[in-house]
């Protein structure tokens, strides 16, 4: 049920106004009727009445004396300029964005305008007066194409446009001028057609520019991506698209193999009667030796042969987008300090460098499923026999390349088949050369190594994995710590699959076993239980989904 309350108000004004106000703030608070918010009291007069807010007008008349707009309009083309001259001095000049125009000033009556980029701007300039102050000049400067240029500009254009769809008639591009700006859109056949576009586009409009496409002098720089084809030309804005995959996974195998064999054969001995002795020692002792000491005649035979086999063998992988490079680096890093100096003063300064395996390249989709590498593997290990200074040196195996590839092809892109013999006799003059017992007065070595090494690259097209389609075995999720039992016993260093055996706790947990099974043997024969039930061990040491938990 609403209250409605009428008040007939015939006394003077003001005290009309403050009964209207006591009944606002007693009605305010019966129930159904909202609060008003009262306005801030304002100041009021000796009769009570507001008085008017104050007039701005008034103070800015008094502050200012004039505003001064742009009074006309001063139009420009891009990459042009025009000159001005004055009838009377110029004594200042002001731009409010020097990006949009530029201002050069040759005299005092004389200035120059060029438009840099499209736009709108303000130019002010103060001329002087005799005997008075500087008259004020602003300009709105318009920075933007003729529109007869722009309409060459558009029909140059789908001229271009027709020319390219007849060199590449698989592709479909489109160019559409904005203002300063062509915007090259459309579907290339693959990437490599694309780069043709973008070169071809390139080439074309920097030999138009002189005409319809922005005037001026200079040469051009063709371009193939987000940037300016030349300082007096339209920016290219690629927006071509590339069907099919685009990221390349790159699989290497770096293979090699090292034999070496060495065999030796000398003797040595030592005959001494009183004051006479003779002695033969050629290369010192072997690993083989026979001693025949009766105190007079020492004799020594070194008979040695050895046969070893290294083998090395690296299947890097690596994913990257067509286009961009990826680097792989597998191995570790040591520290090579250099020395540098400044006027005779003396600093170090240190650098890493890497070694293992190595490898870069950059992939290019040129035909769906052709492919364009730019590979350099690397194959490094450390080597102490050729460290200089306490640093290690390298024995390296590189290659650096280019090649076109199918997926799924293999191509051997470096190999290596080395074959080094030595051999070598120390003897004695004459006695050495003589058949069979000359091999007491010599030592002869003979030696064989052969290297046999081969690089293999195959591009593949590849898309990322579906939750569901990611490989559960992964490297070392088979491997497990052994219990105690397979470890002392069985000698192992790898347990069980399935068994998720923890040494880090298992002492407690162990202890925590017997504790339980003695509180439980206690129950069994010391306390009568309702339910005859033996009690339940608590919860230990577990392996869930989520980890480790107590």
């Amino acid at each position: 049920m609403q209250h409605h309350t009428l008040i007939h108000c015939r006394a003077t004004r003001p005290a009309c106004l403050a009964a209207l106000l006591v009944v606002g703030l007693v009605c305010s608070g019966m129930p159904g009727h909202a609060q008003v918010p009262v306005p801030p009291a304002r100041p009021a007069d000796q009769r009570g009445l507001p008085l008017p807010p104050p007039d701005t007008s008034v103070k800015e008349r008094r502050l200012i004396r004039e505003v001064l707009d742009p009074e006309t309009v001063f139009e420009v083309e891009p990459m042009k300029s025009r000159i001005v001259r004055t009838n009377r001095p110029i004594t200042r000049i002001a731009v409010t964005n020097p990006d949009i125009v530029e201002v050069n000033e040759f005299s005092t009556d004389e200035i120059e305008l060029i438009g840099r980029q499209t736009g709108s701007t303000t130019l002010s300039l103060w001329f002087e007066q005799p005997n008075a102050e500087p008259t004020v000049l602003r300009y709105l400067v318009r920075v933007q194409a003729n529109q007869a240029v722009q309409e060459r500009a558009e029909a140059e254009y789908s001229r271009l446009q027709r020319r390219l769809r007849e060199l590449f008639p698989n592709s479909q591009v489109q160019l559409i001028p904005v203002g300063d700006k062509l915007i090259v859109r459309g579907q290339a056949h693959d990437a490599k057609e694309a780069a043709d576009i973008m070169a071809v586009l390139g080439e074309d409009i920097t030999e138009a520019r002189g005409g319809s496409f922005g005037g001026g002098d200079g040469g051009g720089q063709p371009s193939g991506g987000n940037a300016l084809v030349d300082a007096q030309g339209p920016t290219v804005i690629n927006l071509l698209r590339v069907p099919g995959e685009q990221q390349v996974m790159l699989k290497v195998r770096v293979a090699e193999i090292v034999r070496d064999s060495n065999r030796e054969l000398g003797m040595d001995f030592n005959i001494q009667d009183g004051s006479f002795e003779i002695s033969n020692i050629i290369g010192g002792a072997g690993n083989i030796t026979a001693i025949l000491d009766s105190g007079d005649v020492e004799l020594f035979i070194r008979a040695f042969a050895s046969h070893g086999y290294g083998k090395i063998l690296a299947e890097p992988t690596l994913v990257a987008i067509s286009g961009q490079p990826a680097t792989f680096l597998v191995g570790g890093q040591f520290a090579v300090p250099t020395a540098v100096g400044v006027d005779g003063i003396g600093a170090a300064s240190t650098t890493f460098q890497g070694f293992g395996t190595q490898l870069q390249f950059v992939p290019t989709v040129l035909d769906k499923d052709r492919i364009r590498l730019q590979v350099a593997p690397t194959l490094s290990s450390l080597n102490q026999d050729i460290a200089v200074g306490g640093i290690p040196g390298l024995d390296s195996r590189s290659v650096t390349t280019t090649v076109d590839l199918r997926e799924g092809q293999w191509l051997a892109i470096a190999g290596l088949v080395q074959d080094k013999q030595g051999g070598r006799r120390d003897y004695i003059p004459l006695l050495g050369q003589v058949p069979v017992l000359g091999a007491a007065f010599s030592s002869q070595l003979v030696s064989r190594q052969e290297t046999e090494m081969v690089i293999l690259v195959s591009p593949e097209l590849v898309h990322p994995c579906e939750p569901e389609q990611v490989p559960l075995d992964l490297p070392g999720t088979a491997v497990t710590d052994p219990t105690d039992h397979a470890f002392y016993l069985h000698l192992q260093l790898e347990g069980d699959v399935g068994i998720h055996h923890r040494s880090t706790i298992w002492p407690e947990y162990k202890a925590k076993l017997h504790k339980a099974h003695f509180a439980e043997w206690w129950t069994r024969h010391h306390v009568q239980r309702a339910d005859d039930q033996p009690p339940m061990a608590p919860d230990y040491y577990i392996h869930g989904p989520s980890g480790f938990t107590d």
